[in-house]
């Protein structure tokens, strides 16, 4: 996989998979979360739900 731009942000960061032509969001504070879609933003939207799950699951665990 070839990083084709490194945009940060405080809690994602997005590279570009040159094989398959799709970005990849992952969450800078887990890498082992991420998401991949056709456009940046669709990434991201994914990376979202995904973390959005991953917390909710937590809470209740250590609730």
């Amino acid at each position: 996989m070839m990083e084709f731009t490194n945009q940060s942000n405080n809690w994602y960061h997005v590279s570009l998979d040159t094989q398959t032509q799709k970005f990849i969001a992952t969450a800078t504070n887990n890498e082992k979360i991420s998401a991949s879609g056709i456009t940046i933003e669709q990434a991201v939207q994914k990376l979202s739900y995904k973390v959005k799950q991953t917390n909710s699951v937590n809470q209740h665990l250590f609730a």
